[in-house]
């Protein structure tokens, strides 16, 4: 990762009279063309200049909401992260009976990879730099958390039940989602152009949601317990 990460650049002064609204909306088309901007180039390879144009504003718009070009990649990869956890959020999880809990978690990740493929691109550039940008998001913490807590409620209801493993941890299932369902959107070209095979299309994906939700039975579940 660059060096110059933390130069300051010269901040714009404010729009005259901006309406919330329409201040609210700049800022979310900035964090848009951002991430795509980020997962596409990497940090280094991210140019502000096309991230503004993408939202359809000056340059110094970015440095007016947000400060330099560090502060913009901490803003997009702390927004792209609490975006898939607030998808999850409205599943209401814990009205549902707990290996029912899981799956639609696991079917709302898979569902959410397929359909934000920056989101993926945007992971594996931060991947690449050992994630030391991610460390520096303030609140790293709680984003953690927001990824881990549901798993351990269901988790603790299942077994409380009797119907899941108490060996079982929130970060085996996490990881295990994460993977099936990342894997199909990170890998896709490469198995096109040399397996001939396209994990995108419609033919494979009810057969690989299927084999998701498998293996989180097998993964969690008592033996005889998956109903």
């Amino acid at each position: 990762m660059s060096k110059q990460q933390g130069q300051q650049e010269p901040t714009s002064q404010p729009p005259q009279a901006e309406e919330p609204s329409a201040s609210a909306g700049m800022r979310q088309a900035l964090l848009d063309a951002g991430k795509t901007e980020f997962a596409n180039y990497g940090y280094d390879g991210a140019r502000l200049e096309r991230i503004a144009a993408k939202a359809g504003c000056a340059k110094r718009m970015l440095y007016y909401y947000f400060g330099n070009k560090k502060d913009v990649y901490l803003a997009v990869i702390e927004q792209s992260y609490t975006d898939i956890r607030a998808s999850e959020e409205s599943l209401n999880l814990d009205a549902l009976e707990p290996l029912q809990a899981l799956h639609a978690l696991a079917q709302k990740s898979f569902d959410y990879h397929a359909n934000n493929q920056a989101f993926t691109r945007l992971v594996l550039q931060e991947n690449f730099q050992g994630g030391e940008m991610l460390g520096q998001v303030s609140n790293t913490e709680s984003l953690r958390r927001a990824a881990l807590t549901p798993l351990e409620r269901i988790l603790e209801r299942g077994v409380a039940q009797g119907l899941f493993k108490p060996e079982v941890t929130a970060t085996d299932v996490h990881y295990l989602i994460s993977a099936l369902s990342g894997f199909r959107i990170d890998h896709a070209a490469t198995w096109r152009s040399l397996l001939q095979v396209d994990l995108l299309g419609d033919a494979l994906r009810e057969r690989h949601l299927q084999m998701l939700l498998d293996q989180v039975d097998a993964l969690v579940c008592v033996r005889g317990a998956q109903g």
